[in-house]
């Protein structure tokens, strides 16, 4: 069986690329023999240097016994952390898959002086394979970075095995970091507007206190909880029946995939991967980032129409069914053979 050494933030962090970690770790062992060392955990500056020390000492020791590195990166630290154990895997002559998660690695990689874009780039071309989350990240680091090995991977779900038909009430659902970055500030204003009083339940971590005051000042009767758990997440998505999540810029959320797994409507933004998964009155409602008004219409017309939400919810549950993780681990698994074979 193939021996994996697997790098990235610790499993215990929130967020999605921790979730995918979770995943393959769990799911992991019908395809390969995993062996995590995190890097990185949120923290005090002293703790985060020890862990990334320790974490790369431990790959040092580790790489002799393994087949290849997966290292999971996003931007900024995770760039630099990951960097330096791609040379050192390549020192052992062993192959390389960089994960890439970062929905702000583009912006951020693009803000750059010229020298760190070289190094950064040269980086990445040592790896034997980079997985991006969907078509479009693909063509984009081809051409930022001059890559030559890119696939598109998207993002691995669990999938509960059945959906009710219906659910009584009308329950929207927010999951993710309160902020500009994903509009959870457009999600209040929108909700505002609607014709009726609804169920909004919004869930995460960052600005909690502040959405809440903007939630009592705007008048909207919601629950905004700090991050829960998984098994509160699929009770909340269980029982809901329209995920929102109107981002400025993304990956592929896990959150969304999630909550199409349970029959929610998605009501997103086309950013990221977003538009290659979501198709606008298909199996989900498009809004541009930033449009508060067509944010509110969307979710209105939900609210007026309860045979498209059912239309969409259904549609919305069959296209991400090929995402389940016993799919992805299958596909993961014939590019790591590949990476060792090769």
């Amino acid at each position: 069986m193939i021996r994996v050494l697997m790098v990235g933030s610790s499993p215990t962090e929130r967020g999605g690329m921790a979730t995918v970690t979770n995943l393959l770790l769990r799911h992991g062992s019908q395809v390969a023999s995993i062996r995590m060392v995190p890097t990185h955990r949120e923290g005090p500056a002293a703790m985060r240097l020890r862990l990334w020390l320790t974490g790369t000492a431990q790959v040092v020791k580790s790489l002799r016994y393994a087949d290849l590195l997966h290292a999971h990166v996003s931007e900024r630290g995770s760039v630099v952390r990951k960097g330096v154990l791609v040379w050192i895997a390549k020192l052992f002559g062993k192959p390389v898959l960089l994960h890439c998660h970062g929905a702000e690695f583009v912006d951020w990689y693009q803000g750059l002086p010229g020298l760190a874009k070289r190094l950064i780039a040269s980086t990445f071309q040592q790896a034997d394979l980079v997985a991006v989350l969907g078509s479009s990240w693909r063509t984009t680091y081809i051409e930022l970075l001059g890559l030559r090995r890119v696939v598109s991977l998207g993002n691995p779900v669990e999938l509960p095995r059945t959906v009710p038909s219906t659910k009584p009430g009308f329950r929207i659902v927010f999951l993710g970091r309160f902020g500009a970055r994903k509009g959870s500030a457009d999600v209040l204003s929108a909700v505002a507007g609607l014709s009726a009083p609804v169920e909004l339940v919004m869930a995460g971590d960052g600005e909690v206190t502040e959405t809440r005051a903007l939630a009592a000042w705007l008048g909207v009767d919601a629950q905004i909880r700090s991050w829960i758990s998984p098994g509160e997440r699929d009770a909340l998505l269980a029982g809901a029946h329209v995920f929102v999540l109107p981002s400025k810029d993304e990956g592929l959320p896990m959150a969304l995939l999630e909550a199409m797994g349970h029959g929610l409507v998605p009501v997103v933004t086309p950013v990221g991967s977003i538009g290659e998964v979501v198709r606008d009155g298909e199996n989900g409602l498009l809004v541009r980032p930033g449009d508060v008004p067509g944010l509110t219409r969307a979710l209105q017309s939900l609210m007026d129409d309860p045979a498209l939400l059912a239309r969409l919810g259904k549609a919305a549950r069959s296209t991400v069914e090929p995402f389940a993780i016993e799919n992805y681990m299958r596909t993961l698994g014939r590019h790591w053979e590949r990476l060792v074979t090769a």
